[in-house]
């Protein structure tokens, strides 16, 4: 089988005769090439706080870069967006991630962590010029009552690697230095690029050259809303899935070795993997707003029973159960956002949205991590519990307008 037939095959939903979907061939090689990246970034990622400390960073020092590459995952975003609408799409995909396997390099041929921060850091602004085309050229392939089951089919490929990444890491940590993992990363980066180049067709229509929008927009008319709420959700998934608290908590307070933190996060993954497209289906039942809701919701509580577990068999059960809540929220988030925005600005309005929102929740992990100094390990997840309600609180405000 050749490779674009594969990538074809991989790609959902399979668009009904007489109905063609724009480009369904792109979320599976958007799903594909991601995984690829995920699965070699997460045999060594899910243990990154272990290996900071390791080469001498205190444990506010690692919430500080935690929170340098959520400022660095968002700056740009306000230029990605502008960019994708002005050259399009695929450019804006592919160009960063050549990028972003030349600065694993640099992080491969790291000996300090400061240096390793550092890359992570300039590899998180590759992302955020990324990140709006990501979101609109998933929802751009696809008819729009599809689009949940199509950011549910790159759920599943992210979800699959987070869960494929963490097992392979568990069994090579022992016996083979980070170091070399990471060099596998960047190789692994490298190549989904050259994909990204080949096998992706753009979607959308070069707009004609204007400045980016501005930063008050994102708090005006419609874009104001979810705005708010995505800020809500960012500071929750900075505090909980995409922070260094469940790893460290697990690992300090828990008291389970690195390879074991790993393994709870690939295990972990297992439900959110299986019924990501069930969960697709029911996000388009549900609605994309309310689906969020249940997700934070129920994601946040199992993650509260979590803290009170001690063993590896019972937090690797509850966590199961907290991150697929956690998959629905995310799959939601896309679709929520997508449907808030104008089709001819998407990417602008994207970018623009996401640099606001996500500056403001990537102070989350450092202010979390001061807390958690002063009043203990507990105080990070009782912020992400606040950021919980004030998510559930901005989309009800959302729903009322």
């Amino acid at each position: 089988m050749r490779p674009n037939d594969f990538i074809r095959r991989f790609s959902q939903p399979v668009p009904a005769e007489g109905d063609p979907d724009p480009a369904p061939g792109n979320v599976g090689v958007l799903s594909t090439t991601t995984a690829l990246i995920v699965i070699a970034l997460y045999t060594w990622y899910p243990v990154l706080p272990v290996v900071l400390q390791r080469r001498g960073a205190d444990r506010l020092e690692v919430s500080a870069v935690y929170t340098l590459i959520g400022i660095a995952g968002s700056a740009l975003q306000i230029y990605g967006g502008h960019l994708a609408d002005r050259f399009g799409r695929k450019p804006v995909l592919a160009l960063p991630t050549f990028a972003a396997g030349i600065l694993y390099v640099v992080a491969f041929l790291s000996s300090s962590w400061q240096l390793l921060a550092g890359a992570l850091v300039l590899l998180n602004l590759t992302g955020a010029i990324q990140s709006p085309s990501f979101v609109a050229i998933t929802a751009e392939s696809v008819r729009p009552h599809r689009r949940a089951q199509a950011f549910s089919t790159f759920q599943f490929a992210v979800s699959l690697a987070t869960l494929v990444g963490p097992a392979l890491g568990a069994a090579l940590l022992p016996s083979v230095d980070v170091r070399w993992l990471i060099g596998a990363t960047a190789l692994a980066t490298l190549s989904a690029a050259a994909m990204r180049q080949k096998f992706l067709q753009e979607v959308h229509t070069a707009t004609v050259a204007r400045a980016p929008l501005r930063i008050k927009e994102a708090f005006s008319g419609r874009l104001r809303g979810v705005t708010i709420a995505s800020t809500a959700f960012l500071l929750v998934a900075s505090l909980t899935v995409n922070g260094p608290f469940i790893a460290l908590y697990a690992h300090n307070d828990g008291h389970l070795a690195a390879s074991q933190v790993n393994l709870l996060y690939s295990l972990g993954w297992i439900p959110a993997v299986l019924l990501s497209f069930r969960l697709g289906r029911r996000i388009s039942a549900l609605g994309s707003s309310r689906a969020l809701a249940i997700g934070v919701a129920g994601h946040l509580g199992l993650l509260g029973l979590w803290l009170l577990l001690r063993g590896f068999l019972p937090m690797v059960l509850v966590l199961m159960a907290s991150f697929l809540f956690s998959q629905m929220a995310l799959i939601s988030f896309g679709t929520l956002r997508i449907e808030m925005v104008s089709p001819e600005k998407a990417g602008a309005a994207l970018g623009v949205i996401g640099t606001v929102s996500g500056l403001a929740a990537a102070l989350g992990p450092v202010v979390a991590g001061a807390a958690a100094g002063a009043f203990g390990p507990l105080a990070a997840f009782g912020l992400a519990g606040v950021a919980g309600v004030w998510t559930l609180l901005s989309l009800r405000g959302m729903a009322r307008a």
